[in-house]
């Protein structure tokens, strides 16, 4: 083979693999109710991820940053769920299942609201082995809501 033909190989080989990777823009269009919604989701994941390091024990675990940061992430993984209203302007990554199947959704969310309260509650009792399973539970509800209401990334 040519370098000419490897060269073409390798340049197609690159655009299929960013192809598959996506563009990173949603399918459909996002207007003003899902950019706000994308947000609100967006706005609460910082205490996530912090809680996220030191349960995992990539960061030390300090008591009073985390029950901080579940309290404070309590608070604010409510307000997205305020915002789950078709947008005529394009819902972005949310799937018409959000609509077509409200009861299904509202499930999804009391089960990832229980999940919240729960790391909380382990949050402010400072038992770190409850906090990490209480860590996982709200992750495996945010990867079920995902999976049934969201586009795949």
């Amino acid at each position: 083979m040519n370098i000419k033909t490897k060269c073409l190989l390798t340049a197609l080989a690159a655009a299929l693999t960013l192809s598959a990777c996506g563009s990173g823009e949603p399918a459909q269009p996002k207007g003003p109710i899902s950019e706000d919604r994308s947000a609100a989701f967006k706005s609460m994941m910082p205490e996530f991820m912090s809680m996220g390091k030191m349960v995992k024990g990539d960061e030390a675990y300090e008591v009073e940053k985390f029950k901080q940061e579940a309290a404070k992430f309590a608070e604010s993984s409510k307000k997205p769920f305020t915002l789950f209203e078709s947008d005529p302007q394009g819902n972005g990554e949310a799937l018409p299942a959000v609509w077509q199947n409200p009861e299904k959704f509202k499930a999804a969310e009391e089960h990832f609201r229980a999940a919240v309260d729960k790391l909380n509650a382990a949050a402010q009792s400072a038992n770190l082995e409850e906090i990490k399973a209480a860590y996982g539970e709200v992750g495996a509800s945010c990867k079920s809501c995902h999976d049934s209401f969201r586009m795949p990334e």
